[in-house]
């Protein structure tokens, strides 16, 4: 069920009979010169909205206004300062809670986000929240048997960003928006030019454009959207899963009030 195709009525209706709003994040960012900026919100929002015909919930709209810093050299992107995002982050789930949903699951599509989501998590520990936060990767609850029943399809054995994996299933979520001539005819990987760091222990920012200069990891080339459509049939049944899962639990909403009211009891 997707927001924007709903009218009050059957809107008010999925939200008491799921509870549970599901929110696609993704980024606006250069995937090579054969995919679109907003592949990953459009990957994560045809995932979600697929998940939700076989586990019902409620998709908002792809959201982008996430964390992409180390895409902010590249043509394409589109960034916020940080405290920006986490704020903007918190009002818009705010305003979603506001509307009848007692648990919110984001669904990310991109990697950058993780380190905004984990920080996003925890800061919500630091004051009440009328809304349950669950977050979860595209592809993160795959079992094994479907692991490998992915990892059986590439034909190459590296890949990341823009690669064989995410370019087929561009492909699948966005029929005829890919154009695979542009894509690298050579196998790209890490540059390693911060392995003298690495190796000592040591990190930096820009450790992601140290070793993609071009924001592309693999080789697209190989991909199908025949490849793709398999992938996306097998995330959308996993995210079911794990929406279910979400729907089912009972144990975040009574161990947030306890940690809650223990908080509370503190300052107090």
């Amino acid at each position: 069920m997707r927001w924007e195709h709903m009218v009050p009525k059957d809107f008010r209706k999925a939200v008491q009979e799921t509870g549970l709003c599901i929110v696609p994040t993704g980024s606006l960012e250069r995937h090579g010169e054969h995919l679109p900026f907003g592949c990953d919100m459009i990957i994560s929002h045809t995932v979600a909205c697929k998940a939700a015909e076989i586990e019902p919930a409620v998709v908002f709209p792809p959201y982008f206004m996430m964390q992409v810093h180390e895409a902010a050299c590249f043509t394409g992107t589109v960034n916020y300062p940080q405290a920006f995002a986490i704020e903007a982050f918190g009002l818009l789930l705010k305003s979603i809670a506001a509307n009848g949903f007692k648990k919110i699951l984001v669904v990310n599509g991109h990697g950058g986000n993780n380190h905004m989501l984990d920080y996003f998590a925890m800061s919500r520990l630091d004051e009440p929240t009328d809304y349950i936060f669950y977050y979860t990767n595209v592809g993160e609850a795959l079992t094994d048997e479907e692991r490998r029943k992915i990892d059986s399809l590439w034909e190459t054995d590296f890949g990341g960003h823009a690669c064989e994996r995410e370019t087929s299933l561009f492909m699948a979520c966005c029929p005829g928006k890919v154009k695979l001539e542009y894509a690298p005819e050579q196998m790209v990987k890490p540059l390693k030019r911060f392995e003298h760091l690495w190796k000592n222990g040591v990190h930096n920012a820009l450790w992601w454009y140290a070793d993609y200069p071009e924001n592309v990891v693999g080789n697209a080339s190989y991909a199908t959207e025949e490849k793709g459509r398999i992938v996306l049939d097998i995330y959308a049944k996993a995210l079911a899963r794990a929406i279910k899962a979400v729907k089912d639990d009972q144990e975040a909403p009574r161990l947030q009030a306890e940690f809650t009211k223990r908080v509370q009891n503190k300052i107090l």
